[in-house]
């Protein structure tokens, strides 16, 4: 499916339509992605899903610049859940020979106004910290996380405190669906400093290209179970996932868990939720702060094999000790 969303001047001169395709969309697949080849996998692969076939209830759009010939000369691209969106804005990309015609200008302009236009709530990005497309973004309206290069345009200020506003969960396998409200949870500044020992994951952080990379080790069975929390709402506010580590021969498995802090009660839940292997020996970390997480692993058999005294900060308090814990296999 597609929209003209704008007909504009390029500085050159130049006519430029803005098109906003939005997947799936099979006949723009070989369009675009030649366009954006050095994305590279897993990038390419993901968007290559998106065209061919959705990404379920969540949703991709393609904002391209067209010249009247249909040339494409720029892109920038979304990943959308919810009916009042949030979203995730990715890819912006203008060739070398193209550049400083106003294109990428016109193409936000145009996202922006589409973004307010359907009540969107909150859209993110990442980027250099104090980077020319930094500042760019910044023109548009997008506010920059300290000096981590996150960057969100909240349209709902209510936004950050009304998303995981405590409620009732359920369990599910995820789905794409999952991959903006993840990035919400994932930039969560309170809560557990040790996150995922998979993905080395540390405090605040995104989780954009994070779960491109989980859809892919879950496809190879390196990721054998992705759990979250879900509202009825679809807020994600924890996950729990299995998957083998490659930092040690015979990759061990790991148990990785998060949770929100409005949603410590659900912990035991969703950690139950995983099945463990009766044979193999399955590790897990912990920091010193986590108490409902080190609860959970306690009562699925997992012993605390010793702690790393100080090794995580965490931006509220004094350093807090990394806690390894392991359930040995039958």
């Amino acid at each position: 499916m597609e929209h003209t969303l704008a007909e504009v001047t390029l500085k050159s001169g130049e006519a430029m339509t803005v098109v906003k395709v939005v997947a799936p969309a099979p006949d723009w697949r070989d369009r675009i992605l030649p366009f954006l080849q050095h994305k590279g996998d897993p990038w390419l692969w993901q968007m290559g899903t998106a065209f061919d076939e959705g990404l379920g209830d969540a949703t991709m759009n393609f904002f391209e610049g067209v010249l009247d010939d249909g040339t494409i000369i720029g892109n920038i691209t979304t990943a959308e859940s919810h009916d009042r969106p949030i979203g995730l804005l990715q890819h912006v990309f203008t060739p070398e020979a193209q550049r400083r015609k106003g294109i990428c200008s016109h193409l936000m302009q145009a996202l922006c106004d589409d973004f307010r236009a359907r009540d969107g709530r909150v859209m993110y990005l990442h980027t250099g910290h104090d980077s020319a497309p930094y500042h760019i973004y910044e023109s548009f309206g997008f506010v920059g996380y300290e000096d981590t290069g996150s960057m969100a345009l909240t349209l709902d200020e209510s936004f950050r405190s009304d998303y995981f506003w405590p409620a009732e969960t359920t369990v599910h396998d995820t789905d794409w669906v999952d991959w903006v409200p993840l990035e919400a949870l994932s930039e969560t500044v309170s809560g557990w400093q040790m996150r995922n020992f998979y993905l080395g994951k540390y405090g605040f952080s995104g989780f954009e290209a994070d779960y491109i990379r989980l859809r892919k080790d879950m496809a190879s069975g390196n990721v054998q179970q992705f759990k979250v929390l879900r509202t009825e709402a679809g807020a994600v506010p924890g996950y729990a996932m299995l998957g083998r580590c490659g930092h040690w021969p015979g990759k061990p498995f790991a148990l990785d868990a998060f949770v929100h802090p409005h949603f410590y009660g659900d912990t035991a839940k969703l950690i139950d939720a995983i099945e463990l292997p009766e044979d193999e020996t399955v590790l897990a970390f912990a920091d010193s702060s986590s108490c409902p997480k080190l609860d959970a692993l306690s009562a699925r058999g997992f012993a605390q094999l010793g702690a790393v005294p100080g090794l995580l900060a965490s931006p509220k308090s004094s350093p807090l000790d990394l806690i390894i814990a392991c359930r040995p296999g039958a």
